[in-house]
């Protein structure tokens, strides 16, 4: 099943590389980016439905204006429908003990070191149904 999948990193290249190996995999509707998390919220706001509702978030930790921590905490105080089946992945360079931790203490199952490749993806995209359990 195809899925909409939302990017958030301020690293353009990043950005780019990630559209490129996801659309490689041909498991996309659509591939939504922003370069922080307030302009993801925004986004999620003002020009989703309930139809194309990002899937998937892949999340840098470390951006400007506002943090990936920070898009979570504002994210779990949306009320939308659906909004518990959408799978949030951190993808990020740190491999700060505290951010692993306060991510796990988020609630979040996934966080992949950059840069990701197809295998670092398969439990992100098996967990949202997208690809079959290994």
């Amino acid at each position: 099943m195809k899925k909409n999948i939302l990017l958030i990193d301020d690293d353009q290249v990043f950005n780019f590389l990630s559209t490129k190996v996801l659309g490689r995999l041909g498991i996309t509707e659509g591939i939504h980016t922003a370069s922080n998390g307030r302009d993801a919220l925004n986004l999620i706001k003002g020009s989703f439905t309930d139809n194309n509702f990002p899937d998937i978030i892949f999340l840098d930790i470390n951006m400007p204006i506002m943090d990936g921590f920070g898009f979570i905490e504002a994210f779990k105080k949306m009320t939308m429908p659906h909004k518990e089946n959408v799978v949030i992945a951190i993808v990020t360079s740190s491999q700060d003990s505290n951010d692993i931790r306060r991510a796990k203490e988020l609630g979040i199952a996934h966080y992949l070191t950059k840069p990701i490749s197809e295998k670092t993806l398969r439990p992100v995209l098996e967990s949202a149904g997208t690809l079959p359990s290994a």
